[in-house]
Formats: C-alpha cells, sequence, structure tokens
C-alpha cells in the first residue's frame, strides 16, 4: 500500500507568491515610470511548483517563476518531513538546514512572465531515500527582493512489490457466470434505476440487470437479483415480482424494488400492474421478505418516499395527504398535500418523528405519533430548504434565505447558527454537530462554537451537500468528514498534468485530532491525471433513499474511484477502486494513513458499489476477469478481507488413446492360448516365472492403464 497524503495548510506567506504590482508592465507617460524599469518592478513570483518522475531514489522538482522585470535567479530547498516538522516544533524556520538545489542559484533572465525550470534531485550529489517524505520549496530573488514559493510534499517510492490488495483481501466473484448473456447494470443504468445494496454486516449483496437468469427465472423491465455468501461460496437468487405485461410501463419507476433494509433481507416493491401505468386503478406497494411479498394498502397517486433504515417503517405521498406504514393500515401524517422533506434523514430511526414540508416551498412540520404535527419555526412562509436530523428526530437542521438554523423538537423552537450558507454537508446521529459551507469556508458548529475546517468560499464542491442525496459523508461518532473538492488545498498541487484544469480530490477531516489530509492525491506528491469520486444517493427511478457506505462506521477506511494511478500495480489508465485505511488498519503501519488498489489496476479497471459497515467487504462492478472461473462479461465483485475462494481444479485434458475406455472383462477369465485342447500344446512356464509376479505385474500393467484413461 501507498502512504497517504497529510494536508496542512501552510501560512498565507508559504501558500501565495507575490503579485505583481497593479501598475507594473502598464505605460505610464506624464513623468510617470515606464515598463520595466527598477521601479515598476518587484520580487519575483512562483505561482506553481511540483514534481515528477518521482522514483525510489530521485525525483524532478519543477516551478514556474516570473522574474518580473529584474534580473532572477532561483533554488530549490527540501528537507525530509521528520526534520521540517522538528523545525516547527523547535521554534525555528521551516526550512532551517535543508539541502540546496542546484548548489548555486540558476539563472531565469529578467522577462516579465512565468519561466518553467526545473531540477532533478539524484545520487549521487541530492541522493534520496526510498519510502521517505520530503518537504520542498522554490525560492527565487532579485534586486527587489527573495520570495519562497508554495510548499510542496513528495514521497520517494518504496522498493520492492507490495501486495495488490491491501488487508489481505481477496476476490470473490459474487454474480454468477451464467448470465444469459447480459451483465450488471451499473447504478442508474437502468431505467435510472436497478437497486444497489450491501449488507450491512456484510456477506450479501444485491443489484440490477436486463436480463433475467439464475433461480427463478423472472423478467420485468429490470431483475433483480440477491447474492449471499455462503460456507461454499456465493449463491444468486432472481427475486422479481411477478407482473403483468406492461406492468411497469417505459418510465423511470420501471425498477420493481425501491429500497432495501440493512439486512438486506426486506425490500420495498413497486407492483407491476397494467391498470396503474393505465390510471384506471392506483399504484400499489408490496414488502419482499424472506422470498414472498406481502401487499400493503393501497390509495390514489401512491407514491413510496421514504423509511427507515430497517424498511419497518415507511412514509407514502397520495393525491391528498402523507401516510406512514408500520406494519398494519397506513396512518395518517398529513391530511393536505405533502412531501418528505427528505428522501434520508427525514425519519428518525423508530419511525415515531417525520419531518414533511408542504408543497414544494411550503413550511416544514414535524410529526411526532401521539403527539401530533408542529410548524419548524423560521420554516413558515416557505422557501426553507430540510438538511438533516439526529437519528432520534429531536433536533433538525434547515436553511432558509442563505442562514442555517438548528431546531428542537423539545423546545419547539429554533436559533440562527450562520450566515451566508449555501448547505449543510453532515449532520451527525446525536445532532451535536453540523458541517457546512458558508462564504468563509467549510465550518463546523458544535454546541454554540464555529470552527473553520478549511478557507474559502467554494472549497467544498455543491455536489457535496445536502447530507440526503450529497456526496460527502460523515462516520458513525460524527467525528470523521469526507468531502471532495477541486480548490487548492494544503500542499498538494491538484492541477491536472495534462489538462492544466484543477482536478477533484477527496479529503477527510478529523474533529478529534483537528488533522485534514488527503485520501486519494497521489503520494508521491506528482500532479492528478483525472479526478477522484464516491456515489451520492443512488437513483432508482423517483426514489433517492440510498446512499452506498463509503466511509467505515468507525471513520477509518474510506472507498473511493479514481482515474489517476495511485500506486505502481495500476497501470491501466481506466477508472479503479481505491481504500484509504488509517494508521493502525488493516495493514497499514504508516502515518498519516496508506492507499492501496481494490480493483485489478487492468484493462478495464472497476466502480465502486458498495460496502459493509466496517469495511470488510468492498463491493464493485468490473469486466476484467479476475478469478479463473469468470470468463468475462461485467460482474460484481468482493474485495473481502481473509477472502478468496477455492477454484476447482481444471479437469485435466484427454489426448489420443488416453480418451479410449477399458475393454470389458472376458467371459472366460482364462487366456485361449492357456487351455489344452486340439490345436494347442499344453501350456508350459518358465521354472523362475512359476511364481506370483507375473499375475502381479499384469495387475500393475492394467492399473496403469486405468490411470491413464482417466486424464
Amino acid at each position: 500500500m501507498a502512504t497517504a497524503r497529510f494536508t496542512t495548510v501552510p501560512p498565507a506567506a508559504d501558500r501565495v507568491g507575490c503579485r505583481r504590482p497593479l501598475l507594473a508592465g502598464l505605460l505610464i507617460v506624464a513623468g510617470m515610470v515606464a515598463p520595466g524599469s527598477a521601479e515598476a518592478a518587484g520580487p519575483p513570483a512562483v505561482p506553481a511548483a511540483w514534481v515528477t518522475g518521482v522514483t525510489a531514489s530521485s525525483a524532478v522538482l519543477r516551478a514556474e517563476i516570473n522574474p518580473e522585470g529584474l534580473s532572477a535567479r532561483y533554488h530549490f530547498e527540501y528537507l525530509t518531513l521528520a526534520a521540517y516538522e522538528a523545525n516547527l516544533e523547535g521554534g525555528h524556520e521551516a526550512f532551517f538546514g535543508a539541502a540546496k538545489a542546484p548548489v548555486s542559484d540558476a539563472g531565469v533572465g529578467s522577462g516579465t512572465a512565468p519561466v518553467p525550470v526545473s531540477f532533478t534531485l539524484s545520487a549521487p550529489v541530492n541522493p534520496l531515500a526510498s519510502g521517505t517524505a520530503y518537504r520542498y520549496r522554490t525560492v527565487a530573488a532579485n534586486e527587489a527582493g527573495t520570495k519562497a514559493g508554495p510548499v510542496r510534499s513528495l514521497r520517494t517510492r518504496s522498493t520492492g512489490s507490495p501486495p495488490r490488495l491491501p488487508d489481505d483481501r481477496g476476490w470473490e466473484p459474487v454474480s454468477p457466470v451464467d448470465k444469459g448473456g447480459g451483465a450488471i447494470a451499473r447504478p442508474g443504468g437502468l431505467f435510472g434505476g436497478g437497486t444497489i445494496q450491501a449488507a450491512a454486516g456484510g456477506g450479501a449483496l444485491t443489484y440490477g440487470s436486463a436480463t433475467a437468469f439464475a433461480d427463478p427465472v423472472a423478467a420485468p423491465p429490470i431483475s433483480q437479483y440477491l447474492s449471499v455468501r455462503g460456507s461454499g461460496g456465493w449463491s444468486t437468487v432472481n427475486i422479481s415480482p411477478p407482473m403483468e405485461a406492461g406492468g411497469y410501463g417505459d418510465q423511470s419507476d420501471g425498477a420493481p424494488f425501491k429500497l432495501f433494509s440493512t439486512d438486506p433481507g426486506r425490500g420495498m416493491v413497486l407492483n407491476g400492474r397494467l391498470c396503474a401505468v393505465k390510471g384506471t386503478c392506483p399504484p400499489s406497494y408490496s414488502l419482499w421478505s424472506g422470498g414472498s411479498f406481502q401487499t400493503l394498502p393501497s390509495a390514489p397517486g401512491l407514491r413510496f418516499e421514504g423509511a427507515t433504515a430497517d424498511l419497518r417503517h415507511a412514509v407514502f405521498g397520495t393525491d391528498d395527504g402523507l401516510y406512514e406504514w408500520s406494519g398494519g393500515a397506513l396512518e395518517q401524517v398529513s391530511a393536505v398535500p405533502a412531501t418528505l422533506a427528505a428522501p434520508i434523514g427525514a425519519v428518525s430511526g423508530d419511525g415515531s418523528r417525520v419531518y414533511y414540508t408542504l408543497l414544494e416551498d411550503g413550511p416544514t412540520y414535524l410529526y411526532h405519533a401521539g403527539v401530533g404535527a408542529q410548524p419548524v419555526p423560521e420554516t413558515v412562509g416557505g422557501n426553507a430548504a430540510f438538511q438533516g436530523a439526529s437519528d432520534d428526530g429531536s433536533l433538525a437542521y434547515f436553511t432558509r434565505a442563505g442562514h442555517l438554523y438548528r431546531f428542537s423538537a423539545a423546545a419547539g423552537t429554533s436559533i440562527p447558527i450562520a450566515a451566508g450558507v449555501a448547505g449543510a454537508l453532515a449532520v451527525s446521529g446525536d445532532g451535536s454537530r453540523v458541517y457546512y459551507q458558508d462564504s468563509s469556508g467549510l465550518e463546523l458548529w458544535q454546541e454554540g462554537t464555529v470552527k473553520q475546517i478549511v478557507p474559502g468560499a467554494a472549497v467544498t464542491l455543491p455536489s457535496d451537500y445536502p447530507p440526503a442525496t450529497g456526496t460527502a459523508r460523515l462516520n458513525a461518532g460524527g467525528t470523521v468528514l469526507a468531502f471532495l473538492s477541486a480548490a487548492p488545498i494544503g500542499d498538494f498541487d491538484n492541477v491536472d498534468a495534462e489538462t492544466g484544469e484543477p482536478d477533484t480530490e477527496l479529503y477527510l477531516y478529523d474533529a478529534v485530532a483537528g488533522s485534514l489530509l488527503c485520501a486519494s492525491c497521489d503520494p508521491t506528491g506528482e500532479r492528478p491525471a483525472g479526478s477522484a469520486s464516491m456515489p451520492g444517493a443512488l437513483v432508482n427511478g423517483t426514489t433517492t433513499a440510498y446512499r452506498p457506505r463509503v466511509l467505515s462506521a468507525d471513520g477509518r477506511r474510506l472507498f473511493f474511484d479514481t482515474t489517476d494511478a495511485l500506486v505502481s500495480s495500476d497501470t491501466d489508465s481506466a477508472n479503479d477502486v481505491y481504500e484509504w485505511e488509517a494508521p493502525g488498519e488493516g495493514s497499514c503501519a504508516e502515518a498519516p494513513g496508506c492507499v492501496g488498489l481494490v480493483s485489478a489496476g487492468r484493462d478495464e479497471g472497476g466502480s465502486f458499489l458498495d460496502a459493509s459497515a466496517d469495511g470488510s467487504d468492498v463491493f464493485f462492478l468490473t469486466g476484467d476477469s479476475l478469478v479463473a472461473s469468470d470468463p468475462g462479461s461485467i460482474d460484481a465483485y468482493d474485495a473481502r478481507i481473509g477472502g478468496g475462494l477455492l477454484e476447482p481444479e481444471a479437469p485435466i485434458p484427454c489426448n489420443g488413446d488416453a480418451c479410449q475406455p477399458l475393454p470389458s472383462a472376458p467371459d472366460d477369465p482364462n487366456a485361449g492360448t492357456s487351455v489344452e485342447g486340439p490345436g494347442n500344446r499344453p501350456p508350459h512356464y518358465a521354472k523362475e516365472r512359476q511364481d506370483h509376479k507375473h499375475p502381479g505385474h499384469r495387475h500393475k500393467h492394467r492399473h496403469h492403464r486405468h490411470r491413464k484413461g482417466g486424464r
């Protein structure tokens, strides 16, 4: 595994090079200075610095230097990360005692445009140790002053061949070899649906395909499958419900299954009825459990809105209101048309509290079973957006007109938290923490205290929020946040090596340690060759009620996709699945963490599907044949800790005489030539053969032929 990158946010003087004065380079008249004069120039600028060609013992340091109109010279400074941190802890200048390369400053002319420069660090003059982290910077000077460029990091590659899979994982094909000539569908690839969901405990995965296979065979527009791991490996059944011809129409709701429980032993199913498609009967749903289907109560305009994780409480919208199902009849939540405030997080874990919104921009209400409904203050008048709630629904967060509010069900009041808020990324399970993006940066609010994680009005992506559908993730304890960013954060240059545009990287913030690191950045420090990604809520028809587990419950494992090759065994230039894990977790023994390849890193690569809650099972889709029994097609695989199934031994092919069956035994066991009679002389045996060796030899010979024929 490769060591993950630890990101610090250096002081502004280290992050940003000096910009040219506003008047520099302008043609000034009436006694003012002319362009290129000493008065118009300033210290040189270092707008960019990066590294390429990192090996176990060498690296090429690169930078762009703008002389700013005066003759300028430069050099690089570098030292180990350990020495860099020791300098900071000891109160020294960060690069105190750093090596200089080249030893004598090199010139870059006196122009006013950035000039590319480079220097190769290699033995014997500038040796680098393998598997070692370094910090470096560019220092440029002219008559107007000296300027240091941004602090960057590099890590030399380790010698030896690292294991292909981290944590002693083994690939196991989940979907069956025989798929009727079809393939497993990618998320959102079938009618905008095809539910993909893994068991929280691992060992089970449900997915869809446009092809009917497995037992029993069924063929709605999308066939749903459940694969379960047993002692002998993975077995698959087609759990698609019975349907009428044309019972799902050609709309996005052609995906029968909407959501599964965390087992996944229960599933919410849209019944395929032609009359519902034609509008002559109301839509209806069934609960799939243990192979059987229980039809639920129906109503005009019935639509699935959301449910609890165990699928024992579900919320449905109708033409005239909102209802909750808890095993019996539909119980009214709202007597007027309404929608669930969010597809995920608006229903408490026990189903007793439900947040809903009247109309599209109406006020938000909280329904409490046995108590009734109450409006959420500050949402009356509409245009409020529900962001998330605690697991028990007692605390909730919402935005309105750029302000973020916290609502307490017990007090029945809301308090303002922040202004200029674009959205919330995550809410902790106990409701005590909310992470949000405002005009200043990425912030953490915790019981009245605000802490800035990263500065910048656009440091996160709009896709990171809101919590119900966004890509950002929070661990079960609410202390580890994973988010995507295309902004330059810390000491990594995220400018794409080919396009020159910023790539998206995946970051982890630990609120307890107060640390921020880039999980998807190339550990060597080289510029990326593609962006990292992780899925938000998966679309299944008109439902977005599930988000795959990309972050383990304890926050110590994180899974993502990237086209960047983060380890040397990734050679396909395609999208692949990676794992980041914290020091001391699995096979990672290095701070601040390790990155390892989960998919093959060859040929077609792979795409992340889902993971178990602890990250022991990682499910991904690939067109590569990763085991001998897989002849091809697109399959679902599990990279399982301690996994890997025994492959059946291939039969030894027979050739020539070895394919002939053994002759049947003669009726008379005595050979004809040994029977005394007309034309036959009496049998004669040599003295040395009158023992048991001859029969024994014949028996061995027949046994030998039998073995040969059996090959």
